[in-house]
């Protein structure tokens, strides 16, 4: 849970709100045609539950926020390219939205889609 303290009162902000927006800021970058989970157990355990955040991990370390993304990009585009846009862009979502700076985010890609041209 991020932590935001102001002459008003304290802010805190939960990590499943800042998957949330991480995940909305992932799934409108071009080149990324699905989440992932990191392992098959969070995947079935996702699947079962219907989490809305499924593919992102937050980690908080040393008041810093550490985003981990885990990606099925679109076949036939440049991965790096995909991958330095998602970055940028959850990057610029979440601290923009919670005014708290992201030190690393971290993409994983997970698989890659081809889409049918029919």
């Amino acid at each position: 849970m991020t932590i935001n303290e102001t002459p008003h009162g304290t802010i805190e902000i939960a990590s499943a709100a800042i998957a949330t927006l991480a995940s909305h800021a992932v799934l409108q970058t071009y080149g990324v045609v699905g989440m992932a989970s990191p392992s098959l157990a969070s995947d079935i355990a996702a699947s079962l539950t219907r989490d809305p955040n499924r593919g992102i991990q937050i980690r908080q370390e040393d008041g810093q926020i550490i985003i981990d993304v885990y990606v099925i990009i679109e076949y036939g585009t440049r991965i790096a390219s995909v991958a330095n846009s998602l970055i940028n862009s959850v990057r610029y979502t979440v601290e923009q939205s919670i005014g708290v700076p992201v030190s690393q985010v971290n993409v994983h890609v997970q698989g890659l889609r081809v889409s049918r041209t029919d």
